[in-house]
């Protein structure tokens, strides 16, 4: 199979495929689809990638994030930056913005590349770019996914332990009413966000209301738009927990619009802890990551893989701590 093979069956040109493969603008989406669609169906190994798996080491890594001006991956980044630079490595990055297909091109163009390995934040567990990496025999480490069998070398974060924590929190300052706000459509390792938050309830025997349960876009315009709509609808909660920091700013932004006040009115629990965080009046109660050392192990694993020639021993899940911040966005957190 080559790329004549591939263009016969897409019907095109041989240039054309070869602009698929090298993240050309130049082509038509549906056409681009079509041809990504075909090697994937077909396992095409591009010359490419064979020839950069039989060479010396370029001593540099490619990274792979959905939203390159987040401030979570802005710290993960940073984490990675600083340990491959100590060990005379650099990083290509790319932002995939939530799209698997442009996951999927910059996979190709950093495998055209030659770089020595990848680190992905993956759009899910399933995701053809992990199949690709399997494939093309490529060393690599996934994050921000949730933990399964079916990821084999990982640094990960229990998001379900998140939820369960941070909702239990709010039922302890009296809250019953707690609007979760997620974004499993976007990122994978949100629908087990939910989990946690249903398991904290039922814990303690409270019901699980569906209309509190939303999911949006993992930004500030996605908080803003979900407590509009909850306060346009009069669909009461008095507590809630966002899936990420951000979300949780949008959430301020649209109390202030509507005249709620936080905590008084609204009790916000984040998740991320930003720097900005700590600045937001009030200052906002959030879950802890540890995105620098998420980015630090998560390299640090695969140059490990990369001086073992990618040995499937070598290969691990790292499962990260996380931690309860305690601010001044629930009511009652002063008493």
């Amino acid at each position: 199979m080559n790329i004549k093979d591939i263009a016969k069956m897409a019907g095109v040109s041989k240039a054309t495929v070869s602009r698929v493969l090298n993240n050309s603008d130049a082509v038509a989406p549906h056409t681009q689809k079509k041809i990504l669609s075909i090697i994937d169906e077909v396992g095409f190994f591009p010359n490419h990638v064979a020839r950069s798996l039989k060479v010396k080491q370029t001593k540099t890594i490619g990274v792979i994030v959905p939203d390159i001006g987040n401030p979570f991956y802005f710290e993960v980044i940073r984490g990675i930056e600083k340990f491959l630079d100590k060990n005379g490595f650099n990083i290509m990055l790319c932002n995939s913005s939530y799209n698997e297909e442009k996951e999927l091109r910059y996979l190709s163009l950093l495998a055209s590349k030659k770089v020595d390995g990848i680190i992905l934040a993956a759009s899910s567990e399933d995701s053809k770019s992990l199949k690709k990496l399997r494939l093309w025999n490529i060393p690599y480490v996934v994050f921000d996914l949730p933990q399964s069998e079916n990821i084999d070398n990982s640094v990960l974060i229990d998001h379900s332990l998140c939820s369960h924590i941070g909702t239990n929190y709010l039922i302890k300052k009296g809250h019953k009413k707690i609007l979760i706000i997620d974004a499993c459509r976007y990122m994978a390792e949100y629908s087990k966000y939910i989990k946690g938050y249903i398991k904290a309830l039922n814990e303690n025997k409270i019901n699980v209301d569906k209309d509190l349960i939303q999911e949006t876009t993992p930004d500030i315009i996605g908080g803003y738009n979900i407590i509009k709509k909850m306060l346009q609808n009069n669909i009461e909660f008095s507590g809630v927990l966002a899936i990420s920091d951000l979300v949780a700013v949008g959430v301020y932004k649209a109390a202030k619009v509507f005249g709620k006040s936080i905590p008084e009115d609204i009790s916000v629990i984040g998740n991320d802890d930003i720097p900005l965080a700590r600045y937001l009046c009030p200052p906002l109660t959030t879950i802890q990551q540890p995105k620098f050392l998420i980015g630090h192990r998560s390299a640090e694993l695969l140059l490990e893989n990369i001086y073992n020639k990618n040995n499937k021993d070598s290969y691990k899940t790292i499962l990260l701590d996380i931690r309860l911040i305690k601010r001044e966005s629930v009511k009652g957190e002063n008493q």
